[in-house]
């Protein structure tokens, strides 16, 4: 190494590795080990240090997770970014059930008061983070940036580690494989990306590196008994399993049917421009922002992906599932009057009231394939014969096989086989799973800790992006078909291509944005 090599080096030591080698090195002059770049070139964090975390996303589901962020001793949280500076127009499950929650977080019981409506904004989580900071880390007087875009952070603020991702769908791809690029480490909302290229883009990236990731439906692996399904499945209760059924009364937001022809101004604050990202470009309008983006093709990726992960991962994992190589779907149509004469309002850019999806997918070991079926909306499969009671829940799954059926609720729980066999199985048990949300005693939930110990080198969590390929590759394949107008679509997860149409394969990705490229 020369003298001027020498420099650069020392130029280059950052935060953690000058802690590491500082101590032993005053007084003497020492040649760094290659292994301390190596490691941070990986992306590795040392056990003692913190992870240096940039918040992208800071709307209501931003601010209801935030909790789990700060109270980890592990995690700081050194930068928000959100296109909107503050608002209070967003929408959530109560008018003051978020309010309320960040007061008892901060415990500042009065904090907003007098103004109405539902909080949300980089502005409003920068106050969060520094008011809990201050109050729960001793010595802490830092103030942290808040911006409209993400990338400057990561330009600007040195040893930046991870990334937390809870912005609109369209942004999930772009904003992962950027971050990834990067060298951070990641944990992102449901779904990988909602187009089939993009999200496939991001299991390429997080499957080829040693970085840690974690997608936030795979906390779902906890609820119901998946288990004791299998192995009720496997005792043979119902025969050889034929389907899947999964049904949800989603969509829980408005679904519109037209594009809006009103123009309103852009809100104060809000940078639209940068919200749209990879998508055309179109006049603003409430219709598409908050949660309501999930009703529209370009933003979102309808109810199957926003309630779907969390229902069929674990199903898909534990059957062993692989992709789906067929999709067709049915769906409601909404009638209007066009001149006074009654008309189905039929269009390619916005999710139906009510859809159900059907799919072939067969088991990765290639041995055989079953049929498994989305509703949504209000639609149900088939009661099935012997089930006690008048109707199906609201929300449910069902496996359907030969002899029999097992009747679970959404999230497997509570699971019945429905049947005058059901006393031959009833000696069968197995265990509940591990709670991903459970909290060692330092408070930190299970799952972040399994991402923590990713990022110091411990190996991959189960909430590893990867994992979530096979069914994020199929709800892909389902918003196509609706968009083709329910057809049956062959997919070849091989070659990741629709085979029998060559209209619906360009469906797979979107007309980016110039500069939003992947």
């Amino acid at each position: 190494m020369n003298n001027q090599t020498n420099k650069k080096a020392v130029r280059s030591m950052n935060r953690r590795e000058f802690l590491a080698t500082g101590a032993a090195t005053i007084g003497a002059i020492t040649v760094i080990p290659s292994h301390v770049f190596a490691a941070k070139k990986m992306g590795l964090v040392a056990p003692s240090d913190k992870i240096r975390m940039v918040h992208i996303g800071c709307g209501t589901q931003g601010l209801d997770e935030v909790s789990a962020l700060l109270k980890t001793p592990a995690i700081e949280i050194v930068g928000v970014a959100d296109p909107n500076r503050e608002s209070y127009d967003y929408i959530h499950w109560s008018e003051n059930g978020l309010r309320n929650q960040l007061r008892r977080l901060i415990n500042e019981p009065q904090w907003k008061d007098g103004i109405k409506g539902i909080p949300g904004g980089r502005n409003v989580m920068k106050e969060i983070v520094e008011i809990y900071y201050r109050k729960n880390r001793s010595g802490y007087k830092g103030s942290i940036p808040a911006v409209e875009d993400y990338r400057e952070l990561l330009d600007k603020i040195k040893d930046v580690d991870a990334v937390k991702i809870m912005s609109p769908d369209h942004l999930h791809a772009y904003q992962a494989v950027d971050c990834l690029k990067r060298g951070k480490h990641v944990i992102m909302h449901k779904p990988l990306g909602n187009k089939m290229a993009e999200a496939m883009k991001v299991v390429d990236i997080a499957a080829s590196s040693k970085l840690s990731t974690h997608l936030m439906a795979c906390n779902a692996s906890g609820s119901g008994n998946i288990g004791l399904i299998k192995k009720w499945i496997d005792a043979g209760a119902i025969g050889r399993l034929k389907e899947i059924h999964n049904w949800s009364n989603r969509p829980v937001w408005p679904q519109y049917p037209e594009i809006p022809a009103d123009k309103p101004p852009v809100p104060d604050g809000l940078n639209w421009d940068l919200w749209l990202g990879p998508a055309e470009m179109r006049d603003y309008h409430p219709h598409y922002t908050h949660a309501t983006f999930r009703g529209w093709y370009e933003f979102g990726a309808g109810a199957i992906a926003d309630m779907g992960y969390y229902s069929l991962l674990p199903v898909f994992d534990t059957f062993k599932l692989d992709s789906a190589i067929t999709a067709s779907t049915r769906f409601s149509r909404v009638v209007g009057l066009r001149n006074n004469v009654p008309a189905t309002v039929v269009n390619n850019y916005s999710y139906p009231l009510a859809a159900a999806y059907r799919f072939e997918v067969p088991y990765k070991d290639g041995s055989d394939k079953i049929i498994l079926q989305w509703h949504d909306g209000g639609m149900k499969p088939q009661t099935p014969e012997g089930y006690e009671g008048d109707d199906l829940p609201v929300e449910g799954m069902m496996f359907l096989g030969e002899k029999a059926a097992i009747v679970a609720g959404f999230l497997r729980e509570n699971p019945k086989i429905v049947g005058a066999q059901a006393s031959l199985y009833s000696h069968i048990e197995s265990p509940l799973p591990a709670n991903p949300y459970e909290a060692s005693p330092d408070g930190v939930e299970r799952w972040l800790q399994n991402w923590i110990d990713g990022c110091r080198g411990k190996g991959k969590g189960t909430g590893a992006f990867e994992h979530a390929k096979e069914v994020n590759e199929t709800f892909n394949l389902g918003s196509v078909s609706l968009m083709s107008n329910g057809k049956k679509l062959e997919y070849d997860p091989k070659t990741r291509t629709i085979t029998n149409d060559a209209e619906a394969n360009k469906l797979l990705t979107r007309n980016i944005r110039q500069g939003w490229e992947i």
